[in-house]
């Protein structure tokens, strides 16, 4: 099976409340490890910031997308229709 075979059919039947749920607790340990390097100015507290908190964001990031491209390609999309001009008033 092709990688993009693959893509299809995770994006077909991947859960989106369980990678929403996924996104929301890493981007809570993303916040946690940033917010440390604020009240401890230690060197190992700032580059965990910056790598590993930066990281697990990013990953969070990415499955917020995930869910945005799953939801747009269940959409239906319709055309909007233009509205009736107004009618002139008989005087």
């Amino acid at each position: 099976m092709n990688p993009r075979a693959k893509v299809e059919r995770f994006l077909d039947t991947a859960s989106r409340s369980r990678l929403m749920v996924y996104a929301c607790v890493l981007g809570l340990i993303g916040l946690v490890l940033m917010s440390w390097s604020l009240f401890d100015q230690g060197w190992i507290p700032v580059m965990m910031a910056m790598s590993v908190g930066q990281g697990i964001g990013t990953l969070s990031f990415a499955l917020f997308l995930v869910i945005v491209i799953i939801d747009l390609r269940k959409a239906e999309f319709r055309p909007s229709l233009p509205h009736e001009p107004p009618k002139p008033d008989d005087d």
